[in-house]
């Protein structure tokens, strides 16, 4: 018995030493990333119609994508059109949502046609490139430890991926924890519709229009490094959880329906209010 559990240990810390060079290898190559990102695109062509930016993002996408397809991992099998099923309708009617107060949030003023093409392009090459890191490879060499750990830990590397705009001169701690939270929390989302449409494209598309402001709105002033928000700490912490607790509560809703499952504690909510028999939440 004593021979069993010894080789149980070693087994364990084998793996644990497996898992803490897979965290180690992760967090470097999103580092790699952050860095790419920061530096990227070089001055090489005219970015009047965000030609670098272009070029930047799909190489970027291209490079993981052939990454999943080199490893073969299980997020291969996202790379398809939406199933046709009610809970792709229902899963793009609530992304639509989320969209649409994005665009309606925006100046959205009138840009030259090439210019707003370009500017289209740019949108899809940032939801190309980004969701082929953070989805496709990062979800997909996690996806052995189960979906839920997979959609955290992407989604929280997919949030500090975008410290890279706080960089140096332009560090703001409030600001970009508020961005990291924020974008963290869009990644859960985005990963709950890749799953329940069973495409990743969905999940480009939605990133791509999600960053409507970034090429449709009036830029407004801003100023470089820390600014004095004027709020205190409980308050700085919780500024982005409203818009992180829709996105995560949206993802959890979709994912349990794609489960074909409610939760117990949806079934006493439906029985307090009596929108369900006991009768039914016994045959449930």
């Amino acid at each position: 018995m004593g021979k069993y559990r010894g080789l149980s240990v070693g087994g364990s810390t084998v793996l644990d030493m497996r898992n803490l060079r897979l965290g180690a290898s992760l967090i470097g190559l999103s580092l790699c990333v952050l860095l790419l990102l920061r530096y990227l695109p070089e001055p090489w062509a005219d970015d009047e119609y965000f030609g670098n930016s272009i070029f930047s993002y799909a190489v970027l996408g291209l490079v993981f994508y052939l990454a999943v397809y080199f490893f073969g991992l299980p997020s291969l099998e996202y790379f398809r059109l939406p199933r046709f099923h009610y809970l792709t309708l229902v899963a793009v009617l609530v992304a639509s949502t989320f969209v649409s107060l994005e665009v309606k949030g925006t100046e959205n003023p009138h840009l030259d046609t090439w210019v707003a093409v370009g500017g289209v392009l740019f949108l899809l090459a940032i939801g190309f490139g980004e969701e082929m890191f953070s989805r496709a490879f990062t979800f997909g060499v996690l996806s052995k430890f189960g979906n839920l750990r997979a959609i955290f830990f992407s989604s929280t590397l997919f949030g500090l991926m975008h410290l890279n705009l706080y960089l140096g001169t332009d560090w703001d701690p409030w600001e970009a924890y508020w961005h990291v939270v924020n974008t963290a929390s869009f990644g859960v989302f985005a990963c709950a519709l890749m799953i329940v449409t069973r495409s990743i494209w969905m999940a480009v598309l939605f990133h791509g229009l999600s960053d409507w402001s970034i090429v449709f709105d009036i830029p407004g002033e801003s100023t470089a490094g820390r600014q004095d928000w004027g709020v205190g700490v409980w308050e700085g912490l919780t500024v982005p959880l409203g818009n992180a607790g829709l996105f995560i509560g949206c993802a959890l809703v979709l994912m349990w329906m794609d489960r074909g499952s409610v939760p117990m504690w949806m079934y006493r909510l439906a029985l307090k209010w009596k929108l369900v028999t006991h009768e039914h939440e016994l045959t449930a």
